[in-house]
């Protein structure tokens, strides 16, 4: 059996990391969320094969953020927290620094998962309160 090393840690969240999602653009940006109520933006160097912290996305949720999921064809992610709102983000691609472009409330509490569909064009969202969201076409359209 073969083993995988671990090539590099990185650091900076100040409570667990609960996940991790690379953008499918470009395959050089990822986000890691955590229970500090965070989200970290990182850079891949294939040249230097390290990672580069971005920025750090402190204000839009008030407790764990669980996942985070990118939009294929698009400069999208969005975020789900326990405190039961979706944040959809937008990346600047001058500045590489994201904004919120909108908020999605209306689970009952925590909110466990988000996922874009292929075509980037559908929200999938999924909470603790035993439901499972589609968002709305016509609102992520005019997002996208």
């Amino acid at each position: 059996m073969s083993f995988i090393k671990c090539s590099s840690t990185l650091e900076g969240h100040l409570d667990r990391v609960w996940h991790v999602a690379w953008e499918p653009n470009h395959g050089k940006y990822f986000t890691s969320s955590s229970a500090d109520r965070t989200i970290r933006l990182w850079k891949f160097d294939p040249n230097s094969n390290s990672c580069n912290p971005i920025c750090v996305l402190q204000d839009a949720h008030n407790r764990t953020v669980r996942s985070t999921a990118w939009a294929p064809g698009s400069l999208k992610m969005a975020s789900a927290s326990f405190d039961g709102t979706v944040c959809v983000w937008t990346r600047d691609e001058t500045s590489d620094s994201l904004e919120v472009v909108a908020t999605i409330e209306g689970h009952e509490n925590e909110v466990k998962s988000v996922s874009w569909n292929c075509s980037g064009n559908l929200l999938a969202t999924c909470g603790r309160d035993k439901t499972v969201w589609l968002s709305p076409k016509d609102i992520l359209i005019d997002l996208l």
